[in-house]
């Protein structure tokens, strides 16, 4: 039987070997900012340590600008 580490540990070979054969495309930050329930779950994999490589910068950076869009599109708190 197969448990949740080898489980893992098959899914990233798998994942590392269809990426290199070009059958799968990484992840840009215009992928990650309409997938941003997504982006976030992989920058706290990446800031963990369970997720490297291109992926993680690209869903930084869309965190990063969604936030950003949130921000100015809220109103300011304590004011008219």
């Amino acid at each position: 039987m197969i448990n949740s580490n080898q489980r893992g540990l098959i899914a990233a070979a798998a994942t590392i070997l269809l990426a290199g054969c070009g059958l799968i495309k990484p992840r840009d930050a215009g992928y990650f900012r309409f997938h941003a329930e997504e982006a976030r779950l992989v920058v706290t994999r990446c800031e963990r340590g369970q997720e490297t490589g291109s992926d993680c910068q690209a869903a930084a950076q869309a965190v990063a600008e969604l936030d950003a869009a949130a921000l100015r599109q809220s109103p300011a708190k304590g004011g008219r």
